[in-house]
């Protein structure tokens, strides 16, 4: 099938094969509970990190491992997958030696275009999928679910697009996750320097409302190490995850001497500076 022309709206930028996914629903607003400033500020700063991304992305490729080894062997032949979040496409060709057709998905466009992989492409924003119902056989997302504006109403979506039977395997960031920085931040000021992730108990009981066979659900804490504070605290922002998903935030630049307090604050475990991240990783299934 000939591979369709870019459509681009105000909400997304699409070049699919398959031009039966594309749902007809593209102009709803960009999201409901988050504002679309904020929105925009992720956007952003996933795309400002698109060329340093594969550099610093340690965590989340000993995620993506962990991820790829709850899928099920055999009867993937003819499947469609979607690598929602897909960045710059890290995991999509391991997927594609796995699936008949893989689809890359992300909300930067940048993050799609910085990779060479050969793969069709989706630019859209993961709260306003723009997929059919009951056309996806499986859904696989790394690190990247944490960013939904309402993660129990993604989890809706995803078994909405999936087929009878169809197969989702999610890791997703959970409470407790950077809490070194927190730690370091703290001396600082009283305001909240790193994103507000939800629980664990939270993550399971959306996956459950949604209607989700939880055929798995595991518990990880991936830990970067870093020879300074200060490569620990900009270790974050390498990867574009420093927009922050709550009002209570403190605005400006950090003066030279703020910096220092902060880094002097910082824990360390055997003269490193460690950055932790408190992972559920999900294999799901829709009856």
């Amino acid at each position: 099938m000939t591979a369709q022309p870019v459509l681009k709206t105000d909400l997304v930028q699409t070049q699919l094969v398959k031009p039966c996914l594309v749902s007809s629903e593209l102009n709803r607003e960009l999201n409901k509970d988050l504002s679309k400033e904020l929105k925009k500020s992720t956007q952003s700063k996933f795309s400002k990190a698109a060329a340093r991304y594969n550099t610093h992305a340690n965590v989340q490729k000993h995620a993506a491992s962990d991820l790829f080894s709850l899928i099920k062997p055999g009867f993937n032949k003819n499947k469609l997958c979607v690598d929602l979040g897909a960045g710059p496409l890290v995991n999509t060709h391991t997927l594609q030696s796995m699936f008949a057709s893989v689809i890359a998905m992300d909300l930067s466009l940048n993050m799609l275009q910085s990779s060479d992989l050969t793969a069709p492409k989706i630019c859209a924003d993961m709260d306003n999928l723009p997929l059919q119902a009951n056309s996806v056989d499986v859904i696989y997302s790394n690190f990247a679910v944490q960013w939904s504006a309402n993660f129990s109403a993604l989890m809706q979506s995803l078994y909405s697009i999936l087929k009878p039977g169809g197969q989702a395997y999610i890791s997703t960031v959970v409470e407790g996750s950077l809490n070194e920085i927190k730690t370091a931040f703290a001396a600082l000021d009283s305001n909240s320097h790193i994103n507000t992730f939800n629980s664990e108990l939270y993550i399971n009981q959306s996956v459950q409302n949604a209607g989700f066979t939880i055929n798995s659900a595991k518990k990880r804490i991936y830990t970067d190490e870093y020879i300074t504070p200060l490569k620990a605290i900009a270790s974050i922002k390498a990867i574009g995850a420093t927009t922050q998903n709550h009002t209570n935030t403190r605005q400006g630049l950090l003066t030279k001497s703020a910096l220092q307090k902060v880094c002097s604050a910082y824990p360390l475990i055997n003269n490193k500076a460690c950055v932790s991240y408190h992972v559920v990783l999900l294999s799901l299934e829709k009856h």
